[in-house]
């Protein structure tokens, strides 16, 4: 009975975290091409593994995700990277709050995304670029 209850309750989250993907890259999704500068960075907060290989930028409209031209799979060598975003997206930024942080002694720029539960961050000074980019202001660390 445990187990069952377990896999109900394993099978329910999978489908809420993969609605709440969906939505996301469905309601950011961006058709353009953006201009600005882009930079390659390991996005946390996508994958709950490990990082999104993307690049992204920023401007005064919002924070661009763009996938990575990079394939997932690479035949002589075997490795595998599981493609997280396979859309160009832009978030924006009234749809953000910007904060510094952590993660893993390591400083990071956070941007959260609070009402859809979805918070991304990237290193400080890929971070920092991106908010000079935009022309916002930094934000300072608590």
């Amino acid at each position: 009975m445990l187990l069952a209850i377990v896999i109900v309750l394993v099978v329910v989250l999978m489908g809420w975290n993969f609605a709440r993907m969906y939505n996301f890259e469905t309601d950011y999704r961006f058709f353009g091409y953006f201009q600005g500068n882009r930079y390659e960075c390991l996005l946390g907060g996508l994958s709950p593994e490990h990082g999104t290989l993307c690049f992204i930028g920023a401007d005064e409209q919002g924070l661009y995700l763009l996938p990575h031209p990079k394939p997932a799979l690479t035949w002589w060598n075997y490795q595998w990277r599981r493609q997280v975003l396979k859309k160009s997206l832009l978030i924006p930024w009234r749809d953000i709050n910007c904060r510094a942080g952590r993660v893993l002694l390591k400083d990071c720029i956070w941007f959260d995304l609070a009402p859809r539960k979805i918070y991304l961050y990237v290193p400080k000074d890929i971070g920092e670029k991106l908010l000079t980019d935009a022309r916002l202001m930094m934000p300072v660390r608590t």
